[in-house]
């Protein structure tokens, strides 16, 4: 990934990289409050030499011996005889590698300086072991240097220049410390939880990889709207929002794809996989179209999950398949919506042959008479991957919309449905990315900052949806040539 990439990754994740942080902090605090004070009592001894010459020489080498001294006293310090001399001073009766567990050691660099550490959950033993410490480890020294002679001092003392020194507080836990620790560890997880989980992701996420696998014109992008799924109209019902915005653009980008001779256009909206929002983007942008002024007829085509007369809030009992059937006229089964120009023929009664009705000449026939009676006709069909019907309706119609949901559509399914349009020979492709986060696709707001926004364009009462006959019947219909 690259630098952009990982960028890419920490604005997508912020949510989750904040929540793994402060959990992390939170872990951090209950590991602060359930562990136990402890507390330091330190002492500190100065080791020298004895020496009967006044000599440089004999005082130098007497300072190399005591700092020599000095790194074997560390390891005695906190050794198993010491803690035994330790009991016996104190009379604890406890087991001396249990005290000297609690003991430590350090030397001052340079220095012929050594101290002594205790650390105890209790301050008063703390400050009375390192006490014993204090009046025992020179007896030991004195002890182990004691020469042959005994009429001889040993060589090397220890003497108690400083303690026992109780610490005022608790070494530890540090709060500051554990919540600083908490927030780094926090922060490292949240960002590897976030990369590796971009890394394992095989959808498409922005326009950028969609334009790699799928190498045809945008001609916009949705963003996600989170009132959708009570309210799939969105341009109907908030015709401020982004979403709104963002269906207007789409459908002035239509102009980009090429149409041919055609005085009508007859437009497939499919996808690669179920679940990417293409009847709702059908939808909405029919009524995009109509309120341009064009005579629009979304013909309800999925014949297995039908989806856009529910949106419109319309009945789809009788519709496509009783027309391809012949036992229903075409202005009988068409029905309108309660915005003017803007028609719906649903799907109708599911049948057991979906495919073999959609390649029938009476279906290519219905599609001839829609093209006759309206400037725009959007046909709502399957999803290209799972089905054949997608593919047998997309030769039917003048060009493709394959709408591609971010962060749904797998990358496979993608470039298979690519594949699929490309092995027919269809080149006439346009793609809408639906779902895009919050200010990815460039609506900046401008129409929604108005205070009062007035009521949308061309858009009649609910209550008499019905009370006209669809745009699109003989009252209506043009001639062609």
């Amino acid at each position: 990934m690259t630098i952009r990439e990982h960028l890419l990754v920490l604005r997508d994740s912020w949510k989750l990289i904040v929540g793994v942080t402060l959990a992390g902090v939170l872990v951090a605090g209950v590991v602060t409050l359930l562990t136990p004070a402890t507390y330091s009592a330190a002492v500190t001894f100065y080791i020298s030499t004895q020496s009967t010459s006044s000599s440089s020489t004999d005082a130098y080498q007497g300072s190399l011996l005591s700092q020599e001294r000095v790194k074997s006293y560390t390891a005695l310090l906190s050794g198993y005889r010491l803690a035994n001399e330790v009991d016996s001073d104190l009379q604890l009766g406890e087991d001396p590698n249990d005290i000297a567990e609690d003991i430590s050691a350090s030397v001052s660099p340079d220095t012929v300086l050594l101290t002594a550490e205790v650390l105890d959950r209790s301050p008063q033993r703390a400050e009375q072991i390192a006490g014993a410490v204090g009046r025992t480890f020179p007896r030991l020294v004195a002890t182990l240097e004691q020469p042959a002679d005994r009429a001889l001092p040993p060589p090397v003392t220890a003497q108690l220049v400083q303690g026992p020194l109780l610490a005022e507080k608790p070494v530890s836990p540090r709060p500051v410390l554990f919540l600083v620790l908490g927030l780094i560890a926090g922060l490292l997880a949240g960002v590897t939880v976030a990369v590796v989980r971009r890394s394992l992701d095989r959808t498409i996420r922005n326009a950028g990889q969609l334009a790699h696998v799928f190498p045809k014109p945008l001609l916009g992008a949705v963003e996600t709207d989170p009132e959708i799924t009570t309210t799939p109209l969105f341009l109907r019902d908030r015709p401020q929002s982004a979403a709104a915005e963002n269906i207007r653009a789409v459908r002035t980008n239509f102009d980009m794809l090429n149409f041919g001779q055609h005085a009508s256009r007859c437009y497939v909206v499919t996808s690669s996989v179920e679940g990417e929002g293409k009847s709702t983007v059908a939808v909405n942008l029919a009524l995009a179209e109509a309120r341009s002024g064009r005579r629009v007829l979304v013909i309800e085509a999925d014949l297995r999950r039908p989806r856009a007369a529910t949106y419109l809030g319309l009945p789809g009992a009788a519709g496509l398949t009783q027309l391809v059937s012949g036992r229903v006229r075409f202005t009988d089964v068409v029905q309108g919506t309660g915005t003017s120009r803007l028609d719906l023929l649903a799907a109708g009664s599911l049948p057991p042959n979906p495919l073999e009705m959609l390649e029938s000449e009476q279906m290519r026939a219905v599609l001839r008479d829609a093209r006759n009676r309206y400037d725009t006709v959007l046909l709502d069909a399957p999803p290209l991957v799972p089905v054949a019907d997608g593919l047998a309706l997309s030769k039917l119609g003048d060009g493709v919309l394959c709408v591609v949901r971010a962060r749904v559509a797998p990358l496979e399914s993608i470039s298979r449905a690519r594949e699929i349009l490309s092995s027919a020979g269809l080149t006439n492709i346009g793609l809408v990315l639906n779902g895009v986060a919050p200010g990815e696709s460039g609506y900046t707001g401008y129409y929604a900052a108005r205070a009062d926004p007035g009521p949308a364009p061309d858009l009649e009462a609910t209550a008499g949806l019905h009370a006209r006959p669809p745009s699109g019947s003989r009252a209506h219909a043009r001639t062609r040539n």
